[in-house]
């Protein structure tokens, strides 16, 4: 049911970022959410101009993380997120499972030549 209203690399990114324990640099956001380099480095700097996260120069490195807007909003999706899948899972109780009947097989005439 998230797929139906939730982007999911992106969404997984953001989510990713509420871990504040880690250090969250472009590549290592990409592998973690499955999105391309790319496209993370550009949602990155949307978000940043969003005021959703900012960066923090380590080195050469780039880290990460979520502003207290960013925050709230991380805390919101993660909560539509696990709402989502619990309604998925209650749907998936509340379905009767059905399985194909067996059907007896059907005798075929014989074809006369």
């Amino acid at each position: 049911m998230k797929e139906l209203f939730l982007k999911i690399k992106p969404s997984s990114i953001l989510l990713l970022l509420k871990d504040s324990q880690q250090s969250w640099y472009p590549s290592k956001l990409a592998r973690a959410s499955g999105a391309s380099y790319v496209h993370t480095v550009n949602l990155l700097g949307k978000l940043r101009k969003a005021n959703v996260v900012s960066l923090e120069k380590k080195g050469k490195q780039t880290c990460y993380r979520l502003t207290e807007k960013g925050a709230h909003l991380a805390l919101s999706l993660d909560d539509f997120s696990k709402k989502c899948d619990s309604l998925a899972a209650d749907s998936e109780k509340a379905a009767p499972q059905q399985q194909p009947s067996p059907q007896p097989p059907q005798d075929k005439p014989l074809q006369q030549k």
